[in-house]
């Protein structure tokens, strides 16, 4: 240990106080050790780090407590950290405590790990808990982003019945050009990991993790996963987090999103993912769990496009350790051209899964599997309900696709078109509105705040307007083209499948048509007029 740097700190530790607000300590920029066993720290301290830039930085020893964490922060500008070490930040042995780069309120990412030769951007281990970590960018890093775990050894220290990681917080942070994981929460051996101790071959269960929290990150360029979560058994969300271009080094089993890994338990919602060579989710987790309100993007559409037995699917739910009686729920998501199925399920174990309001389009298996295609699973564990799909994005009228957002127009058959999900939790979609806007919930992942959005007057415009909506018998449609261009039309159901009933008898009256509906029972709809020249959808309901 460099004694002078320690003494450099404890000079400035506490001096004048009063004129630096907020900051008990001060750490010079050439300080790389930040030991509390050598700091007179107390609970509800601020540890401010000298603006500018600086090398590694390891922080030991350091302990608050639930009420009064001590706060690790930038101080006069940004710190800019760029080493040839193993690590930009290792935190070691600390509990209760809050690493921010908010100490400037101009700068938004106040701490940048920008370049790390050899290892990680930041480690939090040997029995770290109750850590948070918040707006910083870590960039260029030959391994992982963050890593957040204390793997066992034969000192059987952080082992599973020795030892649990409360509470960790990972939020509003940037992520990027990364070559193994983004994000790398909790051990993947879940199951154990053999080892050596004292002569014998003994198999050590890594410790769980409870309270994960990771959220409004962005991750961008990782050669592995975007983000993976493991053995975090309870009370983990994860959710608000962009991923983008995930897995470009194409490593078998390294290829995913989001992945929520053995021994997790963990709600996912409102997240993005956009054009990874991977799933945009794999969920491997222990069940009891919800995905929901979120969007995938051309999940795997890169992932060796001309080899179409190189599958990659917007989700694929897989399993690990399934907990007994366990469910998984997948809600109102909105999967864009899955580079093979929409949704992938292969958990022979769970009890129930159940998909409801999803909405899937243009997956690339649908000349091959047919209706499969969206939602692959026959287990008769599997429960579908009003999903939607469509074998092109313009059918589903999306608001604007450029640069990435896939709300719905108010003419769109998805608009008030799915199940009511209120009873479940879901009561707004993935920009936190509320659900449902008006009567009847929308599929995907986007409810349609348009203010024309309702049932009686949502789909007219000046090309074609059905009326009246809800409808008993009859059904009208009044066309700016001649109805002798209408070559035929069909009745789907909510998912944009063909009902299996008679065709629809109608009366044709210059540019009116008066449909005859026969066999329908009471729900919502999809009239599809094909014409000489392109098709409609409208969607109606049946009283």
């Amino acid at each position: 240990m460099k004694k002078w740097l320690l003494i450099g700190i404890l000079i400035i530790a506490f001096a004048n106080t009063h004129v630096l607000g907020q900051c008990d300590t001060i750490i010079p920029r050439e300080a790389t050790i930040i030991d509390g066993n050598q700091m007179n720290l107390v609970p509800g301290n601020s540890i401010c780090l000298q603006g500018g830039g600086r090398d590694f930085l390891l922080i030991k020893n350091i302990h608050g407590t639930a009420e009064n964490p001590i706060v690790i922060k930038n101080y006069n500008g940004p710190v800019l950290i760029q080493t040839s070490g193993n690590y930009g930040v290792k935190i070691s042995n600390c509990s209760f405590i809050r690493m921010t780069g908010s100490g400037n309120i101009e700068v938004n990412y106040g701490i940048q790990i920008l370049r790390v030769n050899q290892g990680a951007g930041i480690s939090v281990t040997d029995l770290s808990t109750n850590v948070e970590i918040d707006h910083m960018e870590i960039a260029n890093i030959p391994i992982g982003g963050v890593y957040a775990k204390s793997d066992p050894d034969c000192n059987f220290n952080s082992t599973r019945d020795k030892f649990t990681m409360y509470n960790f917080l990972l939020h509003d942070c940037y992520l990027h050009d990364i070559v193994n994981e983004g994000l790398y929460i909790g051990s993947t051996k879940y199951t154990g990991q053999g080892f050596t101790c004292d002569g014998k071959d003994t198999l050590l269960f890594p410790h769980l993790m409870v309270g994960t929290r990771i959220y409004n990150n962005v991750v961008e360029n990782t050669g592995w996963d975007g983000i993976q979560v493991s053995s975090s058994s309870m009370d983990c969300e994860v959710y608000n987090n962009i991923v983008r271009n995930d897995s470009y080094l194409d490593s078998l089993y390294q290829m995913s999103g989001i992945i929520i890994g053995g021994g997790s338990q963990c709600d996912c919602y409102n997240n993005q993912v956009f054009d990874g060579h991977g799933d945009g989710f794999d969920i491997f987790g222990l069940g009891n769990m919800k995905i929901y309100n979120n969007l995938i993007v051309n999940a795997g559409r890169t992932y060796k496009p001309q080899d179409p037995l190189a599958f990659k699917h917007g989700i694929y739910i897989g399993q690990t350790v399934t907990s007994p009686n366990a469910t998984f729920d997948f809600f109102n998501n909105t999967i864009v051209s899955p580079k093979s199925d929409g949704i992938k399920y292969s958990n022979n174990e769970a009890v129930k899964a159940r998909f409801i309001n999803n909405l899937i389009t243009d997956p690339g298996r649908l000349a091959e599997e047919g209706n499969q295609a969206y939602i692959n699973g026959t287990q008769p564990a599997i429960e579908k309900v009003t999903n939607y799909y469509a074998p092109d994005n313009a059918a589903v009228r999306f608001l604007n696709q450029s640069p990435d957002l896939y709300d719905l127009k108010p003419n769109s058959p998805a608009v008030n078109s799915g199940t009511n999900l209120f009873n479940e939790g879901i009561e707004t979609d993935m920009l936190d509105r509320e659900r449902p806007f008006h009567t009847y919930y929308d599929i995907g992942a986007y409810e349609c705040h348009d203010p024309f959005a309702f049932i009686d007057d949502m789909n007219k415009d000046e090309t074609l307007i059905i009326f009246p909506n809800p409808v008993k018998t009859n059904l009208s449609i009044i066309t700016a083209f001649s109805s002798d261009d209408v070559l035929k039309i069909n009745v789907l159901n909510s998912e944009g499948r063909l009902e299996d009933i008679l065709p629809p008898a109608y009366e044709v009256n210059q540019n009116k048509l008066v449909i005859q509906l026969r066999g329908l029972t009471k729900g919502s709809y999809i009239l599809e007029v094909i014409t000489k020249n392109t098709t409609f959808h409208r969607k109606f309901l049946v009283l």
